[in-house]
């Protein structure tokens, strides 16, 4: 196990170069001009644009180097913990220390919409398996259907307007975060689960009929066994590979779809953060964060198949 896991983090080493230098190349080219942002905004605005204040600005941040020597500096130095600085913000802050401060957020955000997908989703799917092309199929398939096919960013002010001003059902959840069990974290959570929901529904109801279809089943069934200890005992754990990987995959790219949702629910975190990244043009910031989602898509990638092995005993890294 422990050669299989030294294998997996090499093998992302390559992916992450490639990710990273692709965005730090684009940044650089299609941002604009850094040097000239700072030149124009920290220099005398009564004397013009300062010619010589500008050349300063580009010799400290290396933009008279090479693209590549540019970007083997910034790999280094991200490789011992320092992602640059970001020049738009105030103070210019380290980008490390921004993302520190507004990770874990995000993550307790994505965690909380990852339980609810998986507790609506999987017994949606189980449900609508049972009762496969059936009323109650139709219905349950349809309506995930039309709550993932609604953007988030239509979703989320409809869900407010609804249950917090209409039905005052829970608090809005004003400014800042109020923690991972608080009652301002439920509609958030809620509609950034909506964005995975039907794939957990479908890969769910899938591969339940799947192993209803089995041979072990039947043999369940004509021993005398109720439907509920067939689908409890035999079916839904062989059928839970698949819905795992969708899962692990939903939960990595919940990361992403935090930046509506922190947008129009006022949540400080990761997602806001990109977003104003890409809003200023501060690529420092992007190029940072798009480093520390690659790597926290790979670790569940591997979190996944870790798992593997401990829902099916059949499932084992071998030599």
């Amino acid at each position: 196990m422990l050669r299989y896991l030294v294998r997996r983090i090499l093998s992302m080493i390559p992916l992450l170069i490639v990710v990273t230098a692709f965005t730090f190349v684009v940044g650089q080219y299609g941002a604009g001009d850094l040097a000239a942002y700072l030149a124009g905004t920290r220099g005398d605005s009564t004397k013009g644009f300062d010619v010589e204040l500008y050349q300063k600005f580009r010799q400290e941040l290396g933009m008279d180097d090479p693209i590549y020597a540019r970007y083997a500096n910034w790999l280094w130095n991200a490789a011992h913990g320092d992602l640059g600085r970001s020049y738009v913000m105030m103070g210019d802050p380290p980008v490390a220390y921004l993302i520190k401060n507004a990770v874990p957020q995000s993550l307790q955000l994505c965690l909380a919409a990852l339980v609810l997908v998986t507790i609506i989703g999987v017994p949606l799917g189980v449900v609508a398996a049972v009762f496969s092309n059936g009323f109650l199929d139709r219905v349950l398939v349809s309506g995930s259907s039309i709550l993932s096919s609604i953007p988030s960013f239509v979703l989320a002010p409809v869900a407010i307007i609804v249950v917090v001003v209409r039905l005052q059902l829970l608090p809005s959840v004003g400014v800042g975060w109020h923690g991972l069990f608080a009652k301002e974290t439920i509609l958030p959570a809620f509609c950034l689960a909506m964005v995975g929901l039907l794939n957990v529904v479908r890969t769910t109801r899938v591969s339940i009929l799947e192993v209803l279809s089995q041979e072990y089943v039947r043999a369940a069934r004509a021993r005398g066994l109720s439907e509920r200890l067939v689908i409890a005992r035999h079916v839904i754990r062989n059928a839970m590979l698949p819905v795992i990987t969708v899962i692990g995959m939903t939960g990595a790219g919940l990361l992403g779809a935090t930046i509506f949702i922190e947008q129009i629910f006022n949540i400080q975190g990761f997602g806001m953060m990109v977003s104003k990244g890409l809003q200023r043009g501060d690529i420092m910031t992007v190029t940072g964060a798009v480093l520390v989602s690659t790597v926290i898509v790979m670790l569940f990638s591997l979190g996944v198949d870790l798992v593997y092995g401990l829902i099916d005993p059949r499932v084992r890294v071998t030599k």
